[in-house]
């Protein structure tokens, strides 16, 4: 006799089946789920999101990249881009890593030619490992930078399925890095159109030209983010002297020949802004500064002075340079307009004497009306 079916009186019977419902299959496979060890159960239930905060840009990239590292199985991560330097992050790596002539020519090709390289490079990371494949994978094109992802690994190279899913990876970053430029842009225009706003009120309310001057250097240092800026006037007999500064005993000179010096010499005489690397050996120059800005400060029909911008690090870019040029074109005419500003006690005309020197020179020759 066979399971589910007996003889009874000659006559064959079949016992009843039970019908089956997926009511039925689901508390089975509840129960089931339920009867696993938890160990088992852990690595099956939807994993714990530990969110790391992001206070500065710099945080956001470190989170960025290091969720991005752990997706693509990278063991250091980072990108460079082309003509923007104070654009970094990384994750992984010591600071000089992506500075590698080998990685840098990767980069380059890639950015260049839109294809994917790998090389052979020991990188050291920041975990006391070398890395033995290098994988190059150019960012998405963009008017604003032109750049590549960089991946490293330990003990093992890049497959065709690494350069695949290093596309994907380089175009968030690309997404990423484009709303990051944004933003510092839109800072940056803020924090110059303040420092324009500060320099037009210290300038129409000041009383004393030193003062005054004073006053400037201080806001074009703290808003703008110099180290030190500092405010030369010319004489007639062809020195500079030093009427602002800030911070201030931050030279060993107080007096300078325009002639000492190319770069002075370049700024009132050929009326052009001059960058000045390795400027602490300088004497005129800030002591703690690694890189500044002579600027012109432009008059008809010579420039009546310089001012000189420190900073040491990051390095100036371009938009750094453009505003200091602006800079040095108010400052010129503030000093211009300093001879003939009537004073409020007398009503004669107020000569400072670094103006007095200059109209000797011929420079600004504006009469003084007696009271």
């Amino acid at each position: 006799m066979s399971l589910g079916r007996y003889v009874r009186g000659g006559v064959l019977l079949r016992e009843p089946r039970t019908t089956k419902s997926f009511r039925d299959a689901g508390d089975r496979i509840v129960r089931q789920e339920s009867a696993v060890s938890p160990s088992i159960s852990g690595l099956l239930s939807a994993p714990a999101i530990a969110a790391r905060g992001a206070i500065t840009d710099i945080d956001a990239w470190d989170v960025r990249l290091a969720a991005l590292a752990a997706l693509g199985q990278y063991d250091g991560l980072t990108f460079v881009t082309l003509g923007q330097p104070n654009v970094h992050a990384a994750y992984n790596l010591v600071d000089e890593a992506p500075m590698d002539p080998a990685i840098l020519a990767a980069v380059d090709q890639a950015a260049n030619s839109g294809t994917t390289v790998q090389l052979r490079a020991s990188v050291a990371l920041a975990d006391d490992r070398m890395t033995s494949a290098v994988l190059v994978t150019p960012l998405a094109p963009s008017d604003a930078y032109v750049g590549a992802l960089v991946a490293f690994r330990v003990g093992r190279p890049f497959g065709a399925v690494d350069a695949y899913a290093a596309v994907g990876i380089a175009e968030i970053v690309s997404l990423e890095l484009a709303r990051s430029l944004t933003i510092r842009r839109e800072a940056t225009e803020r924090q110059q159109a303040l420092a324009l706003y500060e320099l037009a009120r210290h300038a129409l309310f000041g009383e004393e030209l030193d003062e005054t001057l004073q006053s400037i250097a201080m806001v074009v240092a703290t808003t703008l983010e110099h180290h030190a800026a500092h405010i030369w006037l010319r004489r007639p007999d062809g020195l500079l002297r030093r009427h602002a500064a800030y911070p201030e005993g931050r030279t060993t000179s107080e007096m300078e020949r325009e002639s000492d010096h190319g770069a002075l010499w370049g700024a009132l005489h050929e009326r052009r802004l001059v960058r000045l690397s390795g400027a602490a050996s300088v004497a005129w120059t800030p002591s703690n500064v690694s890189e500044v800005l002579v600027v012109p400060l432009r008059s008809d029909p010579r420039p009546l002075g310089i001012l000189v911008l420190g900073r040491d690090q990051p390095q100036y870019g371009l938009d750094d340079i453009e505003m200091a040029d602006v800079i040095g074109t108010f400052i010129g005419r503030v000093v211009a307009s300093a001879a003939r500003r009537p004073s409020r006690t007398t009503g004669s005309t107020v000569a400072t004497r670094s103006v007095t020197d200059l109209e000797g020179d011929g420079e600004l020759a504006e009469s003084r009306q007696a009271t």
